[in-house]
């Protein structure tokens, strides 16, 4: 339980990044026709409290205003890309667990279609098969259980829109809680539903390899229960410098999430803020091979709801090896 809630955190923290105007966060689109393929592999460490993510250490809740127990774990970190590439327009066709910027990268089957006024367009279909969350996160003295949470979607993205700095995107999830008991407790907490997520950036070149990138975005939770459902907005500031063998990715970001209808255990209308820095250095020809790469990640996230249940602080770190070819 433990190894499935740090991957879920730590993947997380890694796609608060606004990804660079192409291809991934730690190379560009392969120019050479044919096929590429690229994995990445190494050790994360996770501390958190977060009462809504299951945890060994966090089981039983003995009053809903009881402060949360911390744990902490190591778990493994893998990602993967399979790509291939037309010879004569650039379009490419992938499989795999890309890091993008709106929640874990689950796995995609998708598309990159470079377009001739400038940018490219990257569209595909996702599916998150491994999440888990309480069957209901406000059960007290007794231990907590917990249930399957799949999430299935689709993304695009537009980037350099124009030959510009401009980048958007538009993402839609469905999510199904499997037990979903705190929805059956309360009508209004139940789980299932949909989300759209909009987003909107700009990377703006500073001279010498670095960038600036601010961006905006606005999710919409169409959650079947009321007191789930919300609006949520998001402003980022992405700082970023790429040369031909290192990629330093720096963002601090802060969103609000207003909640629709009064929570039904705590009596109020929930609304939090969230706050995440993140860093991201990579290293390419390593040791002088240059199939070789790494990457070093190190994040903070801060939940501050009006209901103290709610609240929590994860930190996060992560060493991976990768391999291309």
């Amino acid at each position: 339980m433990h190894r499935k809630l740090g991957i879920t955190l730590l993947l997380l923290a890694l796609a608060v990044m606004t990804h660079p105007p192409c291809g991934k966060a730690d190379e560009p689109l392969p120019l050479s026709p044919g096929l590429s393929f690229r994995i990445i592999a190494g050790a994360g460490y996770v501390s958190s409290n977060d009462q809504l993510r299951p945890n060994d250490g966090n089981k039983t809740v003995r009053g809903l205003d009881d402060n949360a127990n911390r744990y902490d774990a190591v778990i493994p970190l893998v990602s993967f890309d399979l790509r291939y590439t037309l010879a004569e327009s650039g379009r490419q066709l992938y499989l795999g667990a890309p890091m993008g910027d709106e929640g874990p990268p689950g796995l995609t089957l998708g598309g990159v279609w470079p377009l001739e006024g400038g940018g490219s367009i990257d569209a595909g279909a996702f599916v998150m098969p491994f999440g888990q969350v309480w069957e209901d996160p406000y059960l007290v003295d007794q231990n907590r259980q917990e249930t399957d949470k799949d999430v299935y979607g689709a993304k695009i993205d537009y980037t350099r829109i124009r030959g510009t700095g401009f980048e958007a995107g538009y993402r839609v999830e469905t999510i199904d809680i499997d037990e979903d008991d705190i929805g059956q407790r309360f009508n209004d907490l139940e789980r299932d539903g949909w989300v759209h997520a909009f987003k909107l950036g700009y990377a703006h070149a500073l001279g010498g390899g670095w960038q600036i990138v601010p961006a905006a975005g606005f999710t919409i939770g169409d959650i079947d229960g009321d007191a789930n459902s919300y609006q949520g907005y998001r402003l980022k500031l992405g700082l970023r410098r790429i040369d031909n063998r290192n990629l330093l990715n720096l963002s601090l970001g802060v969103g609000y999430r207003d909640y629709d209808d009064e929570h039904p255990i705590f009596d109020k209308d929930r609304n939090d803020t969230l706050f995440n820095v993140l860093g991201l250095y990579t290293r390419s020809d390593l040791f002088g091979h240059p199939p070789l790469f790494t990457s070093l990640v190190a994040g903070y996230n801060h939940r501050s709801s009006n209901i103290d249940f709610l609240e929590a602080d994860t930190f996060m770190s992560g060493l991976m090896l990768g391999y291309r070819f």
